[in-house]
C-alpha cells in the first residue's frame, strides 16, 4: 500500500525506487486539459480529411501547440517545487547531480559538457 503525502505545492504519492523514497506531484489535474487538446488534434484530423483551407489548419495547430505549453510548464513548475526542492535539501549528493542533469536536458536538451 503506498502512502501518501500532502505538499504544499501539490497531493504527492510515495514512489519506492533504487532503494530510494521519491516523492512525484499528482498531475491529474492535467487531465481535462489534456482532453481538450486530444479534441482540438481529433478536429485537425477532421479538418485534413475535409481539404479545410491550410491557415485554418495552422492556427488549429498552435491552438494545440499552446495547450501542451500550459500544461508542460505547470508540470515543470511543479517539478521543480516539489521534486527538485526534496533532492536538493537532501544530503544525497548523486540525486541532487541527477536533478540538475535533468534541468540541463529538460531546458537545453543536453548535460552540460556534453554534445
Amino acid at each position: 500500500m503506498k502512502s501518501k503525502k500532502i505538499s504544499k505545492v501539490t497531493a504527492k504519492k510515495v514512489v519506492k525506487k533504487n532503494k530510494h523514497e521519491h516523492s512525484h506531484p499528482d498531475h491529474k489535474g492535467h487531465l481535462k486539459q489534456l482532453a481538450r487538446v486530444k479534441g482540438q488534434i481529433d478536429g485537425i484530423e477532421k479538418m485534413i480529411n475535409e481539404g479545410r483551407y491550410c491557415v485554418d489548419i495552422i492556427n488549429q495547430l498552435k491552438a494545440v501547440s499552446a495547450g501542451i505549453k500550459v500544461i508542460e510548464s505547470d508540470i515543470f513548475d511543479s517539478h521543480l517545487k516539489s521534486c527538485v526542492r526534496e533532492a536538493l535539501s537532501s544530503d544525497d549528493d548523486i540525486d541532487i547531480q541527477k536533478k540538475i542533469e535533468e534541468i540541463n536536458r529538460l531546458v537545453y536538451g543536453k548535460t552540460k559538457g556534453k554534445k
